[in-house]
Formats: structure tokens, sequence, C-alpha cells
């Protein structure tokens, strides 16, 4: 539903800058500010920026793909913080060989209806796309549970939330720790290793045995994307980066994937958008009176 509403906005933008007489609301409209350096946000602007200046080229008359500005915000003193400085370098280049601006040391202070406020400056966009973290779910409000600013609960060493033994908490919604004092990450692989984790615990209990004391996250590696023909890859032992990469990371993301149907479905989809710069669907759909669905 989220990957939806956000190419409904992004495509509802450029239809309303065709649309619009004037530059300054045209400009916006061709505007996108992504918040957040981190891997989400560096792949929504390498796609952002490909689907302005390769998918849609040629398709509007009254303004050029060259106005639009795809722009990557980031707080830190540079992107993907979690990767090796490297290959967020090489991360930097290729998004700015893709006619990203990528903002560092730039602290987003507030957003409203006409754009983003980084402290005095204030950059007007109709489209902002938060990728700098989430907000818990609300477990910790729900069991008056001692939570971070992020409403994440702030969990026992064996993820049970405090008080209550026979309660665990994983995911999103907890704050974990390693041995280290570093916050585990909040991705798909840490919430499946504290789903066994927990299973080993409860299976323990329930057999009489000693249950483990203490769950420890086991780093996997770290991939992102940029565009479609670029990625990195940092798994510690390995590190790669450009088009091979990309293939590596398309396989990964594939394999894991329930199925033998879903991997074949998208991996032909992924290779039809790599060797035709086409995407399969572009629909504009809204709720209520606007509702309208618009298609090539």
């Amino acid at each position: 539903e989220d990957a939806t509403h956000i190419r409904r906005n992004i495509l509802f933008a450029f239809e309303e800058a065709e649309r619009s007489n004037n530059p300054a609301e045209r400009a916006a409209y061709l505007t996108f500010a992504i918040i957040g350096g981190g891997p989400t946000g560096v792949e929504l602007a390498g796609t952002i920026a490909e689907l302005a200046h390769e998918t849609l080229r040629g398709e509007f008359r009254n303004f050029s793909m060259d106005e639009v500005r795809v722009i990557l915000i980031e707080a830190g003193p540079r992107i993907l913080p979690s990767f090796k400085e490297h290959l967020a370098a090489y991360a930097k280049r290729a998004l700015e060989r893709l006619k990203v601006e990528v903002l560092t040391d730039h602290m987003v202070t507030e957003c409203d209806a006409g754009g983003v406020h980084l402290g005095e400056t204030h950059l007007a966009t109709r489209t902002i796309l938060w990728a700098a973290g989430v907000q818990a779910s609300p477990a910790g409000a729900w069991l008056d549970l001692p939570c971070d600013r992020a409403g994440r609960v702030l969990v026992e060493p064996n993820l049970t939330a405090p008080g209550f033994p026979d309660v665990f908490v994983i995911g999103d919604t907890a704050h974990v720790e390693d041995d280290e004092g570093t916050l585990v990450p909040g991705v798909a692989p840490a919430a499946k290793q504290e789903g066994r984790f927990v299973a080993e615990v409860i299976r323990a209990r329930l057999a009489g045995k000693t249950p483990p004391e203490r769950f420890r996250y086991k780093n996997d590696g770290s991939l992102a994307t940029i565009g479609k023909r670029a990625a990195i890859v940092d798994f510690g032992w390995v590190r790669l980066r450009g088009r091979l990469a990309w293939w590596l990371w398309g396989f990964v993301h594939i394999f894991f994937l329930i199925g033998v149907r879903n991997r074949l479905m998208v991996a032909l989809s992924w290779l039809w958008i790599y060797w035709t710069g086409q995407r399969s669907a572009r629909l504009i759909t809204q709720s209520g009176s606007e509702e309208r669905e618009v298609s090539d």
C-alpha cells in the first residue's frame, strides 16, 4: 500500500506540473525531497531519478525533465553510514550521475505543505518522502513499558518485556542492543533472528530446560541499490560495487521470496524493466470524488 501511495504521488506531481502555468508551482511539483541517506533513501532517490530522466522522458510537453530535482537529504556527514566509507562514496557518485542532489550535514527541522525547512533555508516541494526511520507500533504504550524516542520497547537481553517474563517483543517494536551496545537495525534479517531466538526460549521452557539468556545478533551483510545499474554489497568478507553488485542484490532479494512462482514472476519483471527501461504499470489512483486511473 505504501509503495502504491508513493507511486501515485510521484506520477501525480508530474501531471500537476504539466497542467500548471505558474513557474514556482511547477518547480515545487518537479522537486522531490527524500529525507534520510540510508539504504531506503538512496534506493528511492535512484529510482525516482531514473523514472524522471529515462522512463518518462519525452512524455510531457509543458516542461522539460531537466527541470526535475531529486534531492537526498542526510543529517550526518555522509550517506549510508552503515557501509564502509569507500562504498558510500561510490554510491554518492552513482547518485550524482543520475542527477540526484545529495545534501549531507543538513538537518530537516520542519516539514509542511509548502516543503522542507533546513534550518533557515526553505526548500519548496510538493513531494516529501521520509526515509529516516519510522515510529514503532504502540505496543509499549499498551503495556506502559519504558521505550526509546521512536517508541521501541527497551527489552531485556532475552527479548522479554521488562516486568513481563512471558511477553516477548521483537522486530521494529523492540529496542535491542548487541554486545557492544550498538542498536540492532530494524531490518528483516534481524527480526527473523529474533523470532528464531524466541522460539528457542519457548521450546526450552516447555521442555523444562534452561533457555538461552541473551540474544546475539549476527550481521549477515548489507546491500543497497542505486537505480537499475549499480549497487553496493558489504558482507564483511567480500565487498562489491557496480553492476555485479546489482545482480547479486537482485539474486538475494529473489532468493528469499516465498514460492517458486513468486521468484519467477519477480525475476521476469525485473529483467523486463532492466532491458527495456519500461515499467509494467504507471497508475495514478485517488480516493473520493477525485478518484481516477491513468495507465500507459
